[in-house]
């Protein structure tokens, strides 16, 4: 828990290797071109510098097999130029071939040893081929080129480590000490590796030294403390955990070192009281407190305890803390986690809101457990909140405007939606900015407002093309208005290959193609409407009506009778329109009774 091992990156297990550098990454510039030596010739010098910088030009344009080609033919002028061997391993490297790479880099770091770059990219060979020692190697070169490299010596320090060179190791992290000056992580640095070479005084020493230099500093004792209990010392840490709390009995970290000693030796009783301590106290740190309840939770489970006990413990904390978010959060995971009933979880969740309003997580949740039982009062009280206190948050607007419009409550949900889509962004949810745009326009239609309605269902498209309510609906509004039938029956028809069996899809394209006067066709979509009609066991009257007025225009009266009047018997929107035509027996518009 509260363990020593505040271990040094730099000590960590293995070799990081950073990728070979890739030809695309390295833009050379001619200003930075190493001149052949004086034994070429002048006009050699040109021709090389030439097929060289021709070579460049066409790597920058991507043009990588002709400038490896005219890389080539540099090298046969001057094999001793260092660029030109450099470039040439990065072309092997991406070629795959790592020993030709190697050798060529090899070259180029021989000819020029001072050019850190070849020098380092020289060492990533190395530690692919998992040659450490070459690699150790050319970063000592480089250290002792460049003695202000920590980034080198760190890299050396875990080469080092790969080879378990510990006094390696602890040159290097001298070295670093001489450049940046002792501090608390270079310390605890060497301690870690003195232990790891087996020298427990040396690492005793290190961690007494830190201490010593920071004798107020209560984290230095309690760290040589711990380090005492891992070495089977435990009297001597619980002597040095005592003082410490003695002088600061509110410190968290003596707190929880205590908590393992007690631990450690078997005092159970002790252990669970500095738990509370910890647990219960107003200074202790967030993660202190956490690290216990998530103790306290492992330890319930283990012993099959009652959760209640755990949620007493949580009660605690928010009774001495009742602004600790995290714990309230971590309550409320935790009842999630066993399934505790839903009011006490809406309880949980309720108080977690009233500290931290925001919590978007927590409020989903909540809305989640009252959409489940369809209580809508709370449902628009919650998502009230939500557009409070997390205004951009475009969800609470939809299911504030779905329970308005459940409740009958229409001008209020409209306004929700309209309010919803104010907050989209480019960025925004596509679904969710869709369904906002689609409720709209069906109310706008309910409204009687058709060219919002139709310029809310083109806004829903444009985020969801295959938004298939909306296509239906669209393509149905326009067919009753006789507009753009064309593109209506092209959305239709899109609705009915997504769900070929939906008796509302296949109605709404039978009706597209009845207003195209195309009654054949219009037969079978709606014969097949009606076989699929069996929604509730109660058919659709609508359904049942367009039936009857296919069928008329197919000449065929007495189906067209007999569907007229099973419309009647299903609670149709016009029974005196079915009824004329029933006594007609003829297709009769709207406003033509009118």
């Amino acid at each position: 828990m509260a363990a020593v091992g505040m271990a040094v990156a730099v000590v960590s297990c293995g070799v990081s290797t950073r990728p070979i550098t890739k030809i695309s990454s390295i833009n050379y510039q001619p200003s930075t071109i190493n001149l052949p030596p004086s034994s070429l010739s002048y006009e050699d010098s040109l021709r090389y510098n030439y097929f060289f910088l021709e070579a460049v030009k066409l790597q920058n344009a991507g043009e990588y097999d002709a400038a490896y080609s005219l890389l080539n033919h540099a090298l046969k002028i001057n094999p001793m130029a260092a660029e030109a061997w450099f470039y040439k391993s990065m072309y092997q490297a991406e070629l795959g071939q790592d020993s030709l790479a190697r050798r060529s880099v090899e070259r180029a770091s021989q000819l020029s040893p001072e050019n850190e770059i070849y020098q380092e990219q020289l060492a990533q060979h190395y530690m692919n081929a998992r040659q450490y020692k070459e690699a150790t190697a050319v970063y000592e070169q480089l250290v002792a080129n460049n003695r202000k490299r920590t980034d080198v010596l760190e890299m050396l320090i875990r080469l080092y480590q790969q080879d378990k060179d510990y006094d390696g190791m602890l040159r290097a992290v001298g070295r670093i000490e001489e450049i940046e000056g002792s501090n608390e992580e270079l310390t605890l640095s060497k301690m870690r590796i003195y232990e790891m070479k087996g020298d427990k005084k040396s690492a005793w020493n290190a961690l007494k030294s830190l201490s010593d230099k920071h004798p107020s500093d209560q984290n230095y004792r309690v760290m040589m403390g711990n380090w005492l209990m891992q070495n089977g010392k435990q009297k001597e840490a619980h002597k040095i955990f005592s003082e410490a709390l003695k002088e600061d009995p509110d410190n968290s970290y003596v707190q929880a070192s205590m908590y393992d000693y007690y631990r450690e030796i078997g005092q159970d009783s002790l252990a669970r009281k500095m738990m509370l301590d910890i647990i219960v106290s107003p200074k202790a740190t967030t993660e202190s407190k956490a690290i216990m309840m998530r103790q306290a939770i492992q330890e319930n489970e283990q012993a099959q305890g009652d959760s209640t006990e755990i949620l007493v413990l949580f009660d605690q904390i928010l009774l001495v803390n009742p602004k600790d978010s995290d714990m309230a959060e971590m309550k409320v995971a935790y009842m999630t986690l066993k399934q505790m009933p839903a009011d006490s979880l809406n309880v949980a969740l309720r108080q977690l809101l009233s500290i931290a309003p925001e919590n978007v997580g927590a409020r989903m949740q909540l809305l989640g457990s009252y959409l489940s039982k369809q209580d809508w009062d709370a449902v628009i009280a919650i998502c009230e909140d939500g557009t409070r206190y997390t205004p951009a948050e475009m969800v609470f607007y939809y299911y504030e405007g779905l329970a308005c419009y459940q409740q009958d409550r229409r001008d209020e949900a409209l306004g929700s939606f309209q309010r919803g889509v104010a907050q989209v962004k480019p960025d925004s949810n596509a679904e969710l900015v869709a369904d906002l745009y689609y409720f709209m326009g069906d109310l706008l239609h309910q409204k009687g407002q058709d060219a919002g309605a139709f310029a809310s269902y083109d806004s829903c498209l444009q985020w969801k093309a295959d938004h298939v309510p909306c296509l239906n609906n669209y393509a149905y509004y326009l067919s009753t208005e006789e507009k753009d039938l064309q593109r209506a029956e092209l959305m239709s028809y899109k609705t009915i290959k997504e769900e070929p069996q939906n008796a509302t899809y296949l109605d709404t394209y039978a009706w597209i193609l009845f207003v195209q006067e195309r009654y054949a066709e219009a037969k079978i979509y709606i014969d097949q409407a009606v076989a699929c009609d069996t929604t509730d066991s109660v058919p659709s009257s609508v359904i049942l009506e367009h039936a009857g007025d296919i069928y008329i225009k197919n000449h065929e009266p007495e189906q067209a009778v007999s569907y007229w009047q099973q419309a009647l018997d299903y609670n149709p929107e016009r029974p005196d329109l079915i009824e004329w035509k029933i006594r007609e027996k003829k297709y009769i518009k709207e406003k033509e009774k009118k």
